[in-house]
């Protein structure tokens, strides 16, 4: 009986292990799947990331090309600007991969770009996009990784899925908007802005080497004209006039209209050398803004900067560095008493962008011609209040991802 139940035990085991074998190797079949799984969904949310970024990438350059420096020109072409910003996207996502495939969009009008504007619906006041070539100030993109284009996101285990590639498609929409009101430097980016000030209005009717004369109201001379293909400065006319500064020469300072249209202000620098010329090449800071909470607005009112209307030596160097550089400026209205020494105060009202065209170097003065220029920057601060009566300023936009 002994010897029976040892045999019997001995088979109830081997029964019992033969029955495990298909368990664990469908379990194992189970789990393999669900890794399968997991690793093509994780591959598909970082390709869906990657095109995500190349698409606001593309976006943000198309709006950025939206507003250019035509749009100051008495001629300029709506069509030809609109063909520009649509290729500017293409471009751009041409130069950007989702998981290794390259992203594609489709210049073409009515495909992957639309431009127009962001409006408020009566029913509702929810804002929505419609599509316009009339004032436009938004660019919707659409961006593509799908067998379309020929350009699909390969799976890892096609086998299990029975699929071998993936179609994803990401959106992104960017906006640009004028009604600014200051700028604030981000913490990794100073903003484009020069420790600058230009002479917008003069009381004397003699003084017309003013802002509001030579540009506002196009008297300026058009000797020179920017090369975007070469990114240099030519002679040349362009359509858009040209304003001629030059700062006050030592002993000039009592007699107003012997003084400049120029002045270096001060925005944190208190007027040392070393740090005007930083800012000149570098721009401003948030630490140059501390005084003002890191950001400097002029919705609020003028702000009265200290300033200095001699301009020579390592200031003028430094200007002539920027030549065909395009940075935002101060304007003001209103100076101080000039003193010997140069010092004074200016009175700033506003901001505008300028691009550097010439810079004649002198070791006692500054004599530099600029034109307005068109801008969009990340550190603009804009009123994005609908309907804001705030009058939009022509040179600098907030540009910006609205989705």
């Amino acid at each position: 009986m002994k010897v029976l139940k040892r045999q019997f035990d001995r088979t109830l085991r081997h029964t019992r292990r033969g029955s495990l074998v298909p368990a664990v190797a469908i379990a194992i079949i189970v789990v393999g799947t669900c890794l399968a799984l997991v690793l093509d969904s994780l591959w598909l949310e970082t390709a869906s990331l990657e095109l995500q970024h190349g698409c606001d990438a593309a976006a943000l350059a198309a709006a950025n090309e939206m507003v250019c420096d035509e749009l100051l020109t008495p001629s300029a072409n709506f069509e030809a600007i609109a063909a520009r910003v649509r290729q500017q996207a293409a471009n751009i996502a041409g130069h950007n991969t989702a998981t290794g495939k390259p992203i594609i969009i489709n210049p073409t009008p009515g495909t992957d770009v639309a431009i127009g504007r962001v409006v408020v619906t009566d029913k509702g006041g929810e804002p929505v996009f419609l599509e316009t070539d009339s004032a436009p100030s938004s660019v919707v993109v659409l961006a593509h990784c799908d067998r379309r284009h020929g350009n699909p996101v390969s799976l890892f285990f096609p086998h299990l899925t029975g699929h071998d590639t993936a179609n994803i498609v990401a959106r992104s929409e960017a906006t640009v908007n004028n009604r600014v009101v200051g700028i604030r430097p981000l913490d990794d980016a100073p903003a484009p802005a020069m420790p600058l000030g230009i002479l917008e209005i003069h009381s004397d009717p003699r003084r017309t080497d003013t802002w509001a004369v030579q540009i506002d109201g196009r008297q300026g001379q058009d000797n020179y004209k920017y090369n975007y293909e070469e990114n240099k400065v030519e002679l040349g006319s362009d359509g858009i006039p040209e304003i001629v500064l030059h700062s006050t020469l030592p002993g000039n300072e009592e007699e107003e209209e012997k003084r400049g249209n120029v002045q270096l202000v001060d925005v944190g620098t208190h007027l040392r050398t070393q740090e005007l010329v930083r800012q000149i090449k570098q721009g401003w800071r948030w630490q140059d803004l501390q005084k003002y909470g890191s950001e400097f607005r002029l919705d609020k009112g003028p702000i009265s900067l200290p300033s200095l209307e001699h301009i020579e030596g390592a200031s003028v160097d430094a200007l002539g560095d920027m030549l065909g550089k395009t940075r935002i400026v101060v304007l003001y209205r209103s100076t101080g008493r000039g003193l010997e020494s140069g010092r004074t105060h200016a009175v700033v009202q506003r901001l505008v962008a300028v691009r550097v065209l010439h810079v004649r170097k002198n070791n006692s003065s500054l004599e530099m011609t600029v034109q307005p220029t068109v801008m969009a920057t990340r550190t603009a601060l804009a009123d994005d209040t609908t309907g804001s009566a705030l009058l939009a300023n022509p040179y600098i936009y907030r540009l910006s991802l609205t989705y």
